[in-house]
C-alpha cells in the first residue's frame, strides 16, 4: 500500500514538472512558483518568474494578485543594476498593470513615479504627469506627493504656463499648511521673480483654478500688503461665504472694510467675529462704536456693556457707554427731567470707568460738570409717582435692559 502511494506521488510530481510551456498547466505551475518565491522573500527569483509570467496571455486571470505583487517585487529589485531594468521597461510594465488591473491604478501611478524619481532621477517633465494623475485620483491632496512634486519642480526649468500655475498652487497649499517651513515661500519667490509678477501669477491661477482657496487667500494677503483693499474685499466676501467658520477670513474682511470706511460691512464683520470668538472685548467695543454712529444708542449701550463684562470691568468700555448717554441727552438741546436722568446714567458710568481705570484722569472734569446737571434727591421723592415713572421710562428706552 505504501509503495502504491509513493508511486502515485512520484508520478504526479513528474507530470507537473513536465508541463509544456504556454499551456494552462504551465501557467499554473509558473504562477505557483512565483507566489512561493514572493512568500519566502526570494525577490530576485520572483522577478525573473514574474517577467516570464508577463508573456503568458492567461495571466490576466490572476491579475488581482499577480500585478500588485509583481509591482512590489520590481520595487525590491530595481536598485540592483545586475537586473538591467531600464526606465522604458518600468513604463511598459506599469502601463500593463494599470490596463489589466484598473482597480489599483492609483498605487501603480505612485509606484512608477517613485521608481523613476528615486532610482533613475528622471527629469520633472517625465515624472510630473504621473504624480499629477495620482493626485487627481486622490482628490488633489496628498502631502507626500505634493512635497515631492515641489522639491522636483524647484530644480526644474518650468516653461509651460499651466504647469507653472499648478506648481504655484502646490507651493501655496504647502506654505499655508506648514508655515514654519520657510522653503515653500522661497520657492514661490523664485517661481514668480518679483512681487508684481507673483500678483499676476496668482490672478492667472484664480482664473485657471478658481476653486483654490489657498491661492485666493494668498492673493488677498498680497493686496492687503499693497494696501489695495478694494480688490481684496470681493475675494474676502467669497471666502467668508464659502468658509464662514474661518476666523482669519473675517478678521481680514473687517480690517479691509474699516480701511475703506465701510461702516456697514465693518459691523457685519465684528458681529461675525463675536459669534466665532466671544472672548475678545474689542469686538464688542468696536461694534458698539459702529452702532452709535448709526444712532442706534440702545444697541451701542448693549455692546459697550458686554465689552466691559468680557473685559472684567473695562474702563474704556464704561467710558464710551457713558458717552452714549451724555451725547444722546445733549442732542435733545434742552434740560428737562428726562434729560437730567440720562445725564445721571452718564455720570454713573464715568464714575465706574474711573474706578476700574484711575489713569483716565480726563473723566474728573466730566464728572464735575455732570454733577451739577444730574437730578438731586429732592426731585426723586417717592411721593412724586409721575417723576419715578418718567425715570423708569428713560432708563428702559435708553438702555434696553427692561
Amino acid at each position: 500500500m505504501k509503495r502504491s502511494v509513493f508511486i502515485l506521488l512520484f508520478y504526479f510530481l513528474a507530470l507537473n514538472s513536465a508541463v509544456l510551456p504556454g499551456t494552462a498547466d504551465s501557467l499554473f505551475y509558473e504562477y505557483n512558483l512565483f507566489s512561493s518565491q514572493v512568500a519566502y522573500g526570494q525577490f530576485d527569483s520572483a522577478y525573473h518568474s514574474g517577467e516570464k509570467l508577463m508573456t503568458y496571455p492567461g495571466v490576466t486571470a490572476y491579475s488581482k494578485w499577480f500585478y500588485p505583487k509583481f509591482a512590489e517585487v520590481i520595487i525590491k529589485v530595481v536598485g540592483d543594476t545586475s537586473h538591467g531594468i531600464t526606465p522604458s521597461q518600468i513604463n511598459d510594465r506599469f502601463l500593463t498593470f494599470r490596463n489589466h488591473d484598473p482597480q489599483n491604478t492609483l498605487s501603480y501611478l505612485v509606484q512608477e513615479a517613485f521608481i523613476l524619481d528615486k532610482y533613475y532621477d528622471m527629469p520633472f517633465e517625465k515624472i510630473y504627469p504621473l504624480y499629477e494623475s495620482a493626485l487627481k485620483l486622490k482628490g488633489g491632496v496628498d502631502d507626500v506627493i505634493l512635497q515631492r512634486i515641489s522639491e522636483k519642480a524647484s530644480r526644474a526649468d518650468l516653461k509651460d504656463t499651466n504647469t507653472i500655475l499648478n506648481i504655484l498652487d502646490i507651493y501655496t497649499y504647502l506654505l499655508e499648511k506648514y508655515p514654519g517651513a520657510g522653503k515653500w515661500g522661497e520657492m514661490i519667490s523664485d517661481l514668480a521673480g518679483s512681487e508684481q509678477g507673483l500678483i499676476k501669477l496668482r490672478q492667472r491661477l484664480l482664473t485657471f483654478k478658481p476653486e483654490s482657496l489657498s491661492n485666493i487667500w494668498a492673493l488677498i494677503s498680497l493686496f492687503i500688503e499693497k494696501e489695495n483693499y478694494k480688490d481684496a474685499v470681493p475675494l474676502l466676501k467669497r471666502l467668508t461665504f464659502e468658509v464662514p467658520g474661518e476666523i482669519k477670513y473675517w478678521k481680514a474682511y473687517t480690517f479691509c472694510s474699516e480701511k475703506m470706511k465701510d461702516d456697514e460691512n465693518s459691523l457685519i464683520g465684528y458681529l461675525s467675529l463675536i459669534k466665532l470668538d466671544s472672548t475678545v472685548k474689542e469686538y464688542y467695543f468696536n461694534a458698539g462704536v459702529l452702532f452709535e454712529k448709526k444712532d442706534n444708542y440702545q444697541a451701542a449701550v448693549k455692546y459697550f456693556k458686554k465689552a466691559s463684562e468680557v473685559g472684567k470691568g473695562w474702563g474704556r468700555a464704561l467710558f464710551y457707554e457713558g458717552l452714549v448717554y451724555e451725547n444722546s441727552a445733549r442732542g435733545c438741546g434742552k434740560l428737562e427731567f428726562d434729560d437730567k436722568c440720562v445725564y445721571q446714567l452718564a455720570y454713573e458710568r464715568y464714575l465706574n470707568a474711573l474706578g476700574y481705570d484711575p489713569s483716565m484722569t480726563e473723566l474728573q472734569n466730566k464728572l464735575k460738570k455732570l454733577k451739577n446737571i444730574c437730578p438731586n434727591r429732592q426731585t426723586l421723592l417717592p411721593k412724586d409717582i409721575n417723576q419715578e415713572t418718567r425715570l423708569s421710562r428713560v432708563v428702559t428706552v435708553t438702555t434696553g435692559l427692561k
